[in-house]
């Protein structure tokens, strides 16, 4: 979740342009990139290599690394792991911060981190059927 370290979010697909055209209405000059993929974000990773901004990209044994600054590994094909991965990534950004101290602990819990689809907040929202 963006919210809780300041970030903004490219969900969806990535329109090209949005690094280096400043005629392209989404343009935006970010500090850093972090992608969950290299591979399905090579478009925006490729980007920032000509606009010399630091990509972080989480990275599976078979992720590309050109153009990649920092590579933190780690499954990037789980849902699971992909929120867990931005939970260590935001609770660590905040304790370097000096937001949250080492010795406490962070009352955000990893699963706020995790994709639900809309069929499954309906599954989970939905009253049992009264007998």
């Amino acid at each position: 979740r963006v919210r809780y370290i300041g970030a903004t979010a490219i969900a969806g697909r990535y329109v090209p342009g949005t690094f280096t055209n400043r005629i392209n209405p989404h343009f935006m000059e970010p500090r850093m990139i972090i992608c969950n993929d290299s591979r399905e974000d090579k478009q925006a990773v490729l980007e920032s290599a000509y606009a010399n901004i630091p990509v972080v990209a989480f990275a599976d044994t078979d992720s590309p690394l050109k153009y990649v600054d920092v590579a933190v590994p780690g499954n990037n094909k789980g849902i699971q792991s992909i929120g867990l991965l931005y939970w260590l990534l935001a609770r660590e950004v905040l304790r370097i911060r000096g937001e949250l101290s080492r010795t406490e602990e962070w009352d955000v819990m990893p699963d706020m981190f995790f994709a639900i689809d809309a069929a499954e907040i309906e599954k989970i929202t939905r009253l049992p059927a009264s007998r």
